[in-house]
């Protein structure tokens, strides 16, 4: 895998009505850290990047997240 940012990564899953960004608030929903429950804003980034649109779901963005991963 490659490193990137997360306002571009398929594993980044963001709340319905946001359109995302660099201080957008997310959950990471990668399959191995999806048990650390992470949430990160669109301008973090490691190297579980992969390319893609974000997924969206209702309570991505709270502390901690509320919403179950959608990929």
């Amino acid at each position: 895998m490659a490193w990137g940012l997360c306002k571009d990564c398929k594993w980044w899953q963001i709340e319905p009505s946001s359109r995302g960004g660099e201080r957008t608030l997310g959950m990471c929903i990668e399959e191995k850290l999806q048990r650390f429950h992470l949430r990160i804003n669109g301008s973090g980034g490691c190297d579980r990047f992969g390319a893609g649109s974000p997924a969206h779901a209702k309570g991505s963005s709270e502390a901690p997240p509320s919403a179950k991963p959608l990929r």
